[in-house]
């Protein structure tokens, strides 16, 4: 079983407009608040998954000047900083157990059941449950608006609704690539199922239980 968490070295250029670089030196700053702006926006690779934090910084490396202009006063020019270093990711794979916190139910069956949740673990925001992956749980609309919301309900009276914490099996994952916004997310399909220690656990509310 492959371990969720991973250190992994990267590189990457850093573009930076030169502008922003005006009386700093070595830029050091900027170019780490970028790169970081940068990870924070593409949010995840097919490769490692997300990213979490950047742990180290190995080197970085020397100017190209991506503009071919003899202007010094420029205000368009972009300088590129080849940089390495290292990065805290976090990947779920096939078999994995993980703990989340359902955000909402999906209400696409007849006569407006709901057939699936939706859980939420740390930077992974769709965790989807199906109805068939729980298959001890039975769905229990909402009998008006004042009472309590719809939910998937066992015979013992335990509960899957929005709000409550779940551990999960990983049953696999699947990416979305957006390349128009340069950003991946990742996607997985859940189960509670064949597990006792499988379902609603009771925890005091931290839908990110590993930061």
């Amino acid at each position: 079983m492959k371990r969720m968490f991973s250190e992994v070295e990267m590189s990457r250029d850093v573009a930076i407009p030169a502008k922003h670089l005006k009386g700093h030196s070595p830029p050091h700053q900027h170019i780490l608040t970028r790169l970081l702006q940068d990870l924070l926006h593409e949010k995840a690779c097919r490769e490692h998954g997300f990213y979490l934090a950047i742990t180290a910084l190995k080197s970085i490396g020397n100017i190209n000047n991506n503009n071919n202009t003899d202007d010094e006063n420029s205000q368009a020019d972009t300088l590129t900083f080849p940089v390495s270093f290292t990065c805290r990711t976090f990947l779920p794979s096939r078999g994995n157990v993980m703990v989340g916190t359902v955000m909402k139910l999906l209400f696409n069956g007849p006569n407006g059941a709901a057939t699936a949740v939706l859980i939420s673990s740390g930077p992974l925001r769709y965790a989807y449950l199906s109805y068939l992956k729980m298959p001890d749980y039975h769905f229990v609309p909402a009998k008006s608006e004042e009472e309590e919301e719809a939910c998937f309900q066992k015979d013992d009276l335990t509960k899957i609704a929005v709000g409550v914490v779940v551990r999960f099996l990983v049953l696999g994952r699947r990416f979305k690539v957006s390349p128009e916004k340069r950003r991946t997310d990742v996607y997985v399909l859940a189960s509670v199922d064949g597990d006792d220690s499988l379902g609603p656990v009771s925890l005091t509310g931290c839908d990110r239980p590993y930061m």
